[in-house]
């Protein structure tokens, strides 16, 4: 048997088809559209916040401090010399003094002179090397403005030559040498060690490395 033809309403209200109309309509999404995002890693990168260039032109503390001890270790090293110069000068004033003394018993006149002879030699070695030490750290010191990662090393390098040498300095003169020259043993030891400290910070190794213009 032939169906009846359903009336005009009856087949429009299909299935995502609104009603009146004859064509279809899609669903409408379960979920709203996202934005987009960047490929690969989901978030969209920010931009990154640019460095002033102050910070590249002001020396950090920490060099600045180097930068210090090195000026202060060249003028006290001279005055530690002209000092043990001067201490051996009056040892030898003693010695002179001791052989005009009649009935002076020579062991002891021999202990001044050796005295005299040793503190005037060590005194007299102290101060060309205390010139020499003096005139490397001038010359290092005004480097740090434009020295590069070479001039970081050779300050290492130096901190560790002077620990070398006011350590054997101290272990073979320490007992014969005039006071000044101990002192200024020991200085050049906490010198070098802070110089070394101090050079292998992050601050140290930033400035030093740093691109100039």
């Amino acid at each position: 048997m032939n169906e009846a033809p359903r009336p005009e309403s009856e087949r429009s209200n299909l299935p995502g088809q609104q009603p009146g109309l004859g064509f279809y309509m899609p669903p409408p999404p379960s979920h709203p559209p996202q934005p987009p995002v960047a490929p690969g890693f989901g978030y969209v990168p920010q931009p990154v916040p640019a460095v002033p260039a102050s910070a590249f032109l002001d020396m950090p503390q920490r060099v600045k401090a180097a930068r210090i001890v090195l000026f202060l270790l060249a003028g006290f090293l001279i005055i530690a010399a002209l000092a043990a110069l001067a201490e051996a000068d009056a040892a030898q004033n003693t010695f002179e003094r001791y052989s005009e003394v009649p009935g002076l018993m020579p062991s002891v006149l021999y202990a001044a002179q050796q005295k005299a002879v040793v503190q005037t030699s060590v005194a007299q070695t102290g101060l060309a090397w205390g010139a020499v030490y003096a005139a490397l750290a001038l010359v290092l010191a005004a480097r740090f403005g434009k020295g590069g990662n070479a001039l970081r090393i050779g300050m290492i390098v130096y901190g560790a030559w002077l620990c070398v040498v006011s350590v054997f300095a101290l272990a073979l003169t320490a007992d014969v040498a005039p006071t000044a020259t101990v002192i200024g043993d020991v200085t050049e030891l906490a010198a070098g060690i802070l110089l070394i400290v101090l050079m292998v910070q992050r601050e140290g190794i930033d400035w030093f490395s740093r691109v100039r213009t």
